[in-house]
């Protein structure tokens, strides 16, 4: 009888430790097309991040090391920013910055889309889309502009200033503060 029961808590225990094991390796291993569950449902730094019902605070002063003078960015009711900025590259940097900050999700989309690479993150769902958006040549037109762009010093400086600040936006995501989109 005693070894019975010590047998049935090892069995018990065993069970449990491979149910464990089992859900770590579910939660953190691609399941089909969809990414890894566990850092989705994190409850520190995962969607519920996203979830919450009150208003985002964002900094009263950001330390953006690319600013060239002094810029001001106050927002309306609706939450609409307004960007005053001593110069040009000040002022397209806070719109890149403030562009990838509320629609990141949309630019990094209609990138793919005009280029025909959606079926890199979607899947083969929208491989005919893709290949309709490279038949029409897009990726070529937008080279072509680029050649035109860059003959230009004031297309270009405005282009690069609207970059970098669109870069510099990515680079201060953590996983945390990842779009929910990206998680």
């Amino acid at each position: 009888m005693q070894n019975r029961l010590r047998i049935m808590k090892i069995l018990k225990a065993f069970i449990l430790l491979t149910f464990t094991v089992s859900l770590i390796i579910l939660f953190n291993n691609h399941a089909g097309p969809l990414p890894p569950l566990g850092k989705f449902f994190d409850p520190f730094g995962g969607f519920w991040q996203n979830a919450e019902t009150k208003q985002i605070e964002w900094p009263k002063t950001l330390n953006l090391q690319k600013l060239k003078a002094k810029a001001n960015v106050s927002f309306d009711q609706r939450m609409v920013p307004h960007i005053e900025a001593a110069n040009e590259h000040d002022l397209y940097f806070l719109q890149g910055y403030l562009t990838a900050r509320d629609r990141l999700w949309q630019m990094e989309t209609q990138i793919r889309s005009a280029s025909g690479r959606l079926s890199e993150v979607i899947g083969s769902k929208t491989l005919k889309k893709d290949r309709e958006a490279r038949r029409l040549g897009m990726n070529f037109a937008a080279e072509q502009a680029m050649v035109l762009v860059n003959k230009d010093s004031i297309s270009k400086s405005i282009l690069e200033a609207y970059s970098d600040g669109v870069n510099t936006y990515i680079g201060e995501l953590t996983h945390k503060t990842l779009p929910l989109e990206y998680k």
